[in-house]
């Protein structure tokens, strides 16, 4: 059994940590109520670096903060940083929606993250002249995906003559480092220029692509030979 003293103590205890936790409950309610700011994030690339004043903060959130002065900065390895200073009131509202370029002042790193090129043409600005001509230029290189597969097929004299090959993603390709990424299956031989010229044709630029050249041929029956 407790001794006199040793409840009194403990009952002691008991209210000083009740009070300690009313405290902490009523700072939380004040800090709270004091951020009543808020800056809404989304960066591009996705992973890039957010800091506001030197604290890291989620990329594509929003975040309530306290009113005043921001130094932000985007940063990320092999892109080029961004630094600037925002300032928001009480109850104000602010966006951090901005991109980076790459090393070489560039859109290329774009080319090859389709993920983050998809958010630049999200959040890009319609002023933006830079980014809104790389955005129409990806859409229209990526645009080849809408008539794709190619395949062409003629044939005479009972396969005497004939001349087979396909245009297509290459889904073998596991880390495509181009905007796109296709294969030339050429089923009657001698055809990857004619592919390539058939690209051309139809309005687009094979230097666009990462393109590989399979020859897998035929017999003149028209079987595929192993």
């Amino acid at each position: 059994m407790f001794s006199f003293i040793g409840r009194h103590k403990f009952i002691s205890g008991l209210i000083l940590a009740n009070i300690i936790a009313v405290i902490v409950a009523i700072a939380i309610v004040i800090i709270h109520h004091a951020k009543t700011a808020t800056i809404d994030i989304n960066v591009t690339p996705l992973a890039a670096e957010i800091t506001l004043n030197g604290r890291l903060y989620a990329n594509q959130e929003s975040h309530d903060v306290l009113p005043g002065n921001y130094h932000v900065k985007i940063s990320m390895d092999g892109m080029q940083t961004k630094e600037y200073e925002i300032q928001l009131d009480r109850d104000g509202y602010a966006r951090i929606w901005d991109y980076l370029l790459d090393a070489s002042g560039s859109f290329d790193y774009y080319l090859t993250h389709p993920d983050d090129e998809w958010i630049l043409a999200q959040i890009a600005p319609e002023d933006d002249k830079a980014a809104q001509d790389f955005i129409t230029s990806y859409d229209q290189k990526a645009s080849l995906t809408d008539i794709l597969p190619i395949e062409y097929a003629q044939y005479t004299n009972d396969y005497a003559d004939y001349t087979k090959y396909n245009i297509d993603i290459d889904s073998e390709t596991e880390d495509c480092n181009s905007i796109l990424c296709l294969v030339i299956e050429d089923y009657t031989g001698g055809n990857e220029q004619i592919a390539l010229a058939k690209i051309k044709e139809l309005g687009y630029n094979p230097e666009d692509y990462k393109i590989t050249y399979k020859y897998t041929p035929m017999s003149t029956s028209g079987e595929y030979n192993e």
